[in-house]
C-alpha cells in the first residue's frame, strides 16, 4: 500500500484501506466491511469515528472534520469525498 502522504493514490485503494480500518474499529463482524453499507449500521460510535477520522488524516495527510462519516454515510461515498477533499487541500497548499 502506498503512503498516500507522498505517493498518488487510487479510489480502490483509499477504499480497501478503509473498509480495513473499519474492521479493526469492529472487530466482531461476521462478513467483511461492505463499502456501500452505511457506516452507522456497523454501530460506530462517536468515539471511533473520532479515533477513525484521526487515522484517516494521519494516512492521508489532510484535514478531515469526523462529521464527514456522517455527511458520506458509505466507505464508497467517503473515499469519493476523500478523494476530492485531498485534492482540493492540495491546490490550496
Amino acid at each position: 500500500m502506498p503512503n498516500p502522504g507522498t505517493d498518488p493514490i487510487t479510489l480502490d485503494e483509499l477504499e480497501s484501506w478503509l473498509v480495513a480500518r473499519v474492521g479493526e474499529y469492529v472487530p466482531d463482524l461476521d462478513d467483511a466491511v461492505d463499502p456501500h453499507q452505511e457506516l452507522g449500521e456497523y454501530g460506530l460510535d462517536s468515539i471511533a469515528v473520532v479515533a477513525f477520522t484521526a487515522d484517516v488524516e494521519d494516512w492521508l495527510g489532510i484535514r478531515v472534520e469526523p462529521t464527514a462519516v456522517w455527511d458520506h454515510p458509505t466507505i464508497a461515498q467517503l473515499a469519493k469525498f476523500l478523494m476530492a477533499e485531498r485534492e482540493e487541500q492540495a491546490r490550496r497548499a
